[in-house]
């Protein structure tokens, strides 16, 4: 997703239900929403909706020393916003991802699992899949940005090997006709 996509993908988030966007890591104990340069920063951010827990802190992590969200045991999605970055000297965007834990011992609310299902439906209906073996679905204005010449990435920023270059350059086929 672009941070167009992104925009439109978190309205979607906030008309399935109320949900505060924030960061996971801080410097603060205290969770408040994101504001949009946090969102676009390429930091990973949690969706919370708040009729899971009403209530959240981050703890402590000693080394290197931050606030953490713990997206395991709370009810919480991780939101991991695309990245930019470039690639063989031209404009590339990284892939995001959108995850949740939902193992039985962790006892969460049993309707966390059909918001998480909810938002990944919507993903799927609004967006097609990508056409390589890094998956994923593409955002419509990924998909423009791919047409005007832009490569999308694994959720890292790979090598430029003719391997690469041959996954990625599937992708291009999204953007013909």
């Amino acid at each position: 997703m672009t941070q167009k996509d992104t925009a439109e993908f978190l309205n979607v988030v906030q008309e399935l239900a109320p949900t505060i966007v924030a960061l996971r890591d801080s410097d603060v104990p205290e969770v408040r929403p994101a504001d949009l340069n946090e969102i676009s920063s390429g930091k990973t951010l949690v969706l919370w909706n708040p009729a899971f827990r009403s209530d959240l802190q981050r703890k402590w992590v000693p080394d290197p020393g931050y606030f953490r969200l713990d997206t395991l045991h709370e009810p919480v999605l991780e939101y991991m916003p695309s990245f930019s970055n470039t690639w063989k000297q031209k404009p590339a965007l990284g892939q995001g991802r959108l995850f949740g834990n939902f193992e039985a011992y962790l006892e969460k609310p049993k309707d966390f699992m059909k918001w998480y299902q909810d938002l990944t439906k919507w993903i799927r209906k609004n967006y097609p899949k990508n056409s390589t073996s890094i998956g994923g679905y593409i955002g419509p204005d990924a998909q423009q940005f791919v047409a005007d010449g832009g490569y999308l990435l694994p959720g890292f920023l790979p090598p430029e090997t003719p391997e690469w270059e041959a996954e990625i350059g599937r992708t291009r086929t999204l953007a013909e006709p």
